[in-house]
């Protein structure tokens, strides 16, 4: 029974991707072409994508959850439109969906940072009108692309977490990027139950035995400007900020830091 229950999610894994593979294209061909015909303004079109692309993104994680594939549980406060505006989200990325899940469950005005490559492919004209960032653009460039109306998503790790050693490294631009706009921090805890439960590439089959629960936990504001009292230089400050907020995403996970 134990086996045939896993060949059936395995089955339901496909499934999902494929279900995945056909709403990108929905939304890259069909949304995108209705948005761009009828909706003009730059703004209102890129909540409009957003809002529709969180809609399929719920269909796959309700399908997920009938499918017994993995659940999700959600710890905290999510932050409404009001209190995610003008604020840096960071979240830790164990496993190929937690942007998927994170997507369900912010409002329609958090923007994200995301890959420069996905920006070179089939995808991209999408993602741009999503008003989205490419890591590959400087900081400086940042202020003109992003509205104080929008909360930013960020994976500070700039990929996965690592399953080897499961120690927690984070890249400096999280902070950079809020202590240069003055934003407050949002932190999310991901953790799978399932440690290495969709931690490779797209359409990775391998299911546990077990059940995957991802949990999401929702931490409380963090102020940044602290950091940059006593006129700190800013490339100090960033250091400081984000080794305060590796050691927290390290007890929150029971692990450890990389060395920096």
């Amino acid at each position: 029974m134990k086996r045939i229950s896993i060949l059936l999610r395995k089955i339901g894994t496909l499934l999902l991707f494929a279900w995945f593979s056909a709403g990108a294209i929905t939304i890259g061909v069909a949304v995108y072409a209705a948005a761009r015909l009828f909706i003009r303004d730059s703004r209102r079109r890129a909540l409009f994508i957003r809002r529709c692309t969180a809609k399929g993104f719920r269909s796959i994680t309700a399908a997920a959850g009938l499918l017994r594939l993995f659940r999700v549980r959600v710890e905290g406060s999510v932050p409404s439109a009001a209190d995610a505006r003008n604020t840096v989200i960071i979240a830790n990325h164990p496993t190929l969906i937690d942007y998927v899940i994170l997507d369900c469950l912010l409002p329609e005005n958090t923007t994200c940072v995301v890959s420069g490559r996905l920006l070179r492919g089939f995808m991209r004209h999408v993602i741009s009108h999503m008003l989205y960032i490419s890591n590959d653009l400087p900081l400086e460039d940042w202020h003109s692309l992003i509205s104080p109306e929008d909360a930013i998503l960020i994976f500070p790790e700039g990929t996965r977490t690592a399953h080897h050693d499961w120690k927690i490294k984070f890249r400096r631009g999280a902070s950079n990027l809020a202590l240069r706009l003055g934003r407050d921090i949002i932190p999310v805890r991901i953790e799978c139950s399932e440690r290495n439960y969709l931690g490779s590439g797209f359409l990775d089959l391998w299911v546990p035995e077990r059940v995957p629960v991802i949990t999401l936990s929702f931490g409380s504001r963090m102020s940044v400007p602290e950091y940059l009292e006593g006129g700190t230089p800013l490339p100090l400050a960033a250091r400081r900020l984000t080794m305060d907020l590796e050691e927290r995403y390290a007890a929150w996970l029971g692990t450890e830091r990389a060395d920096s």
